[in-house]
């Protein structure tokens, strides 16, 4: 229980203040270069706002919550948590529904290479990102996830729509640096 407590007051605490750059992150938040956020973390299912993600294309302008538990999924996109911040270096990851509860993932397979998608984090840090590519994937490749040395963005959400069989995953990548909207 004292373990939990810590958790979410850390959690809530950095919304407020970031962490420096390079300091250590308690428990099973902290990722690695070349690892991956455990998805069996308590910090998968904490469900409150991180930021909000737009994808014109597909007429998307949704929020997006923290952890990629199934209650917090069924809410909205989902950040995988661990994973990297709008504009930061590494791989930010959100999973959502594609045909159920909100299904804001409903038409990812009409994305194509150069399509904008813009993420805004909870500290106002705004960054476009432009698709490079879709990928059909099995439901066990959690490499999705890793860590990338680039600032990157993966969507995914399962495939085909109605099915659970298969995962379809965006890829896309930083476009210019972040910016702080005022």
């Amino acid at each position: 229980m004292r373990r939990l407590v810590l958790i979410v007051v850390f959690v809530c605490a950095s919304l407020v203040a970031p962490l420096p750059v390079g300091a250590d992150v308690p428990f099973d938040t902290q990722i690695v270069p070349g690892e991956r956020a455990i998805v069996g973390a308590i910090t998968q299912s904490l469900g409150f706002e991180v930021g909000r993600v737009e994808i014109p294309t597909i007429g998307v302008d949704e929020r997006v919550r923290e952890g990629i538990d199934i209650g917090v999924i069924n809410r909205g996109p989902a950040h995988w948590a661990g994973t990297a911040m709008p504009g930061q270096a590494g791989n930010m990851v959100l999973a959502g529904h594609r045909t159920t509860y909100s299904r804001p993932f409903l038409d990812l397979d009409r994305l194509q290479p150069g399509d904008d998608i813009w993420v805004t984090g909870i500290d106002g840090v705004r960054a476009q990102y432009q698709v490079d590519r879709t990928l059909i994937v099995d439901p066990a490749a959690v490499w999705i996830a890793d860590w990338t040395r680039e600032p990157t963005l993966t969507l995914f959400a399962c495939h085909p729509k109605g099915s659970l069989a298969q995962r379809i995953v965006v890829r896309a990548v930083l476009v210019g640096a972040p910016v702080l909207l005022p």
